[in-house]
């Protein structure tokens, strides 16, 4: 029984890396791509990250208990995101589209691991965190945004859909774990962050 239990879950495993390459190729810019479509996938993996930084910065200038501490807990779910897809590249490692030949690339990228994608990741992570905050029309532009961005990922050829599917499991998780944090030590970052900003700003009134 054993063996073949073992034996249907290699199988399902192929099956699912099958579909995942199927689905890779079906969105992959391919050797001809448009070069309308091209540049907006170029424009959308390079610049739309940038919103997460401007939003995250007009949270805290815009002042106010609730949105610094939205701030801060964005920052520290995009912390555990990343070192968690750190830790999975270093277990689960596996190789993007263009190192086993897959598919078009539009740009050149180190060949570290595909799963999951950093890019997508960080959106995930805003949409769940910002969803369950009740801040459902920025969750929402950050889960529009987010599908662009994957989108884009897997069309120039640097990224699986599955690795998609991944960052959103992994940004749900630390997004998670960010609140129980901020549940617990939200006041007391929220005092060292003010306190950090308050040093910094007496520092250039001072130069």
């Amino acid at each position: 029984m054993t063996i073949i239990a073992g034996a249907l879950g290699n199988r399902a495993a192929k099956d699912m890396l099958q579909l995942d390459n199927d689905l890779f190729l079906l969105l992959n810019a391919g050797p001809n791509p448009s070069a309308i479509v091209a540049g907006l996938a170029l424009f959308a993996t390079k610049f739309l990250m940038l919103l997460i930084p401007i939003y995250l910065v007009w949270l805290w200038v815009s002042g106010g208990r609730r949105n610094r501490l939205t701030a801060i807990a964005l920052c520290v779910a995009l912390g555990i995101a990343i070192v968690m897809s750190f830790m999975i590249g270093l277990v689960a490692f596996r190789p993007r589209p263009f190192m086993v030949g897959l598919g078009n690339a539009l740009v050149e990228h180190r060949p570290n691991s595909s799963f999951p994608s950093n890019h997508g990741l960080a959106f995930a992570v805003c949409a769940v965190l910002l969803f369950m905050v009740r801040r459902k029309g920025a969750a929402w532009s950050a889960a529009a945004v987010g599908v662009i961005v994957a989108w884009s990922r897997i069309y120039i050829g640097v990224h699986y859909p599955f690795d998609m599917v991944g960052s959103i499991v992994v940004g749900t998780i630390a997004a998670m774990a960010s609140l129980w944090i901020m549940d617990r030590y939200g006041a007391p970052l929220l005092m060292l962050a003010e306190r950090a900003q308050d040093l910094v700003l007496a520092r250039f009134a001072k130069a």
